[in-house]
């Protein structure tokens, strides 16, 4: 049945009016999904192919690929294969549980909300394994993850978060690796929202399994997980028995990606494109000064925050400065806060969840100068005006921006 544009609610005469076909979105200052570059948004509706089994879908994944590891800072190409996989950071970690699963009892470092996560996913799939608990506001000890190993020498594989992205924290991510493989463990580390935002030796560490995600720091869309295998390893992963995963099957992925550019199952198309457009973005930027830029934009928010009387909240030395918690005025909550800064054009996010104290910001997506200069004039605005009529009473029609 066929039905004029005139009787579709909106449209006049068979058109959108040019109105309806604005939208405003909040400039996003979070830690992933992040705002990404015209590019990465031309790519992802006018893919340069349309279906996973076309040749140019298999170039074009192969690009992206070489790409990734020389983006992370792989130098030695052949060393490792950056397997892509659909699902989400979350799901690459999953997998990675599975892949190490056969090896027999691991352990698990957690030292933040998302150690935790990896946990509770071991826990829900029975992987045998014990939890190191470090403190949430210090980074984890290597020495110290090593005399637990050697407290338990049935353990054959570490698992561990390289940067805890709710408290801003930097593990030691070498380091913890070095420290497992000297003796002779298998490791896999969440570099999800490290990967591309700051400089991490994944060579170097000699971890089996590293994973990242499409939406953090290289800022493309959200959907696509990647783990960067490690060749010299897979064998081992193979040998101890067979995986319980099927879709989330990492070293079936890297086997068959691997010798025929292509992924096992059916893929979305465009968010493989606009991973394409992502990498090419950062190449034409150059990664270095993507990652000074990222590092240099926080520093002119906390610079900024400081003169306001607003200070992170973790000590200078642990922070990576890519995501940042700061400490609310008292009885200011994040929920009146964050409504405020969005009805001026920017999204936070809070840090830790259910901590009301407090608000974070990232500058690891598609920013420049002039909106950093904006985010400083509104977070001026939102605090001082708060200040000044001593609205920190959560009440927005005290001071409701105009």
């Amino acid at each position: 049945m066929e039905v004029s544009g005139s009787h579709v609610a909106g449209m006049v005469n068979g058109e959108w009016p040019e109105a309806e076909m604005q939208r405003t979105e909040p400039i996003l200052l979070t830690p992933g999904p992040v705002r990404t570059p015209p590019l990465v948004a031309e790519y992802l509706s006018q893919p340069p192919c349309n279906y996973h089994r076309q040749d140019a879908f298999s170039t074009m994944f192969a690009e992206t690929e070489r790409d990734l590891k020389q983006l992370v800072g792989i130098k030695a190409a052949d060393a490792y294969f950056a397997t892509i996989l659909t699902t989400t950071g979350t799901g690459a970690n999953e997998a990675c549980l599975f892949a190490l699963e056969p090896l027999g009892k691991g352990l698990i470092a957690n030292n933040g909300f998302f150690g935790a996560r990896v946990v509770d996913q071991a826990r829900q799939n029975h992987i045998e394994h014990t939890v190191f608990e470090g403190p949430t506001d210090r980074p984890l000890d290597p020495n110290a993850i090593v005399a637990a190993l050697e407290r338990d020498p049935s353990i054959k594989w570490v698992f561990f978060v390289s940067h805890e992205t709710r408290t801003g924290l930097v593990n030691p991510f070498e380091a913890i690796s070095r420290a497992c493989k000297e003796r002779g463990l298998h490791v896999a580390a969440d570099a999800i929202s490290s990967a591309f935002a700051y400089q991490i030796d994944i060579e170097g560490s000699q971890a089996d399994l590293v994973t990242a995600s499409s939406a953090k720091a290289i800022m493309a869309a959200p959907g696509l997980g990647i783990v960067f295998t490690r060749k010299a390893s897979v064998a081992a992963l193979e040998a101890v028995g067979p995986r319980r995963g099927y879709y989330f099957d990492v070293i079936a992925e890297y086997r068959k990606q691997s010798t025929e550019k292509q992924p096992r199952f059916a893929q979305p198309v465009a968010l493989h494109a606009a991973l394409r457009a992502a990498c090419t973005y950062l190449g034409w930027q150059g990664i270095e000064a993507h990652m000074e830029r990222i590092q240099r934009q926080m520093r002119m928010l906390i610079d900024h925050l400081k003169a306001l009387d607003i200070h992170p909240m973790l000590d200078a030395s642990f922070r990576s400065n890519i995501a940042v918690n700061f400490r609310l005025p008292v009885g200011m909550p994040y929920k009146t806060f964050s409504a405020r800064m969005e009805e001026l054009g920017y999204f936070c996010l809070y840090g830790v969840p259910g901590d009301s104290t407090h608000f974070q910001l990232s500058t690891i997506g598609y920013l420049s100068d002039e909106d950093i200069q904006g985010v400083q004039t509104a977070l001026s605005r939102v605090l001082k005006d708060a200040r000044s009529v001593g609205d920190l009473t959560g009440d927005r029609t005290q001071s409701r921006p105009t």
